[in-house]
């Protein structure tokens, strides 16, 4: 997508006009448009100043290059301190003390650096599986509901193409109770994003 295609693509009209601490989630079924929104994101934190950190179960380097392809200056904002690739364990988190390993997760990743900080990835990996699934909306519930102790902005993404379909349903319904804003990244034609809150409505 060139850049005056990219201005104008609905999900990043969204992020730049987005301020304050947000929990995001980003849903998506080809990596480019993934890739496209999180760098934007990235990207929109360093300009303010922010640290930012990208924490993933995969080869830093591998995320550098994505983020590198999308026009971030990586060497340059890891030099300064305000970029991070910060590897987890596909087994870093277990629904017993969910809470305490996020916070543990946002205190290691962030050593050294300084606040306001801003978060991309997701600690869950297993969405192929109703087991996986169940852990990661209790995992996600958790955090959303403590969200305003960890003072920060986080991007949580993930690739739905791959998911247990026969749990899909409650499992978005579940993403979409415990984020602020929602992002789908897909062909332009298709591509939304908007606040949760406006789903909500009085029982």
């Amino acid at each position: 997508m060139n850049a005056e295609k990219a201005k104008n693509y609905r999900p990043i009209k969204f992020l730049d006009r987005m301020e304050g601490n947000d929990h995001i989630v980003l849903l998506y079924d080809n990596q480019k448009y993934a890739d496209l929104i999180i760098a934007r994101y990235l990207l929109n934190g360093l300009k303010k100043g922010e640290s930012c950190i990208f924490f993933t179960p995969d080869k830093p380097k591998t995320i550098e290059e994505r983020l590198s392809a999308e026009g971030i200056d990586v060497d340059s904002y890891k030099q300064k301190n305000s970029l991070r690739i910060h590897c987890i364990e596909r087994s870093d988190m277990n629904k017993l003390d969910a809470l305490r390993t996020l916070k543990r997760l946002r205190e290691e990743s962030t050593k050294d650096m300084k606040p306001p900080y801003r978060f991309v990835g997701r600690t869950i990996t297993d969405t192929g599986t109703i087991e996986g699934m169940k852990l990661g909306l209790a995992v996600e519930k958790m955090g959303h509901e403590h969200f305003e102790d960890f003072d920060c902005s986080q991007m949580c993404h993930y690739d739905i193409s791959g998911i247990e379909q026969s749990m899909r349903g409650e499992w978005i319904r579940g993403l979409l109770k415990n984020h602020h804003h929602i992002i789908y990244a897909s062909e332009p034609d298709k591509a939304v994003a908007f606040e949760t809150m406006l789903l909500q409505h009085e029982e």
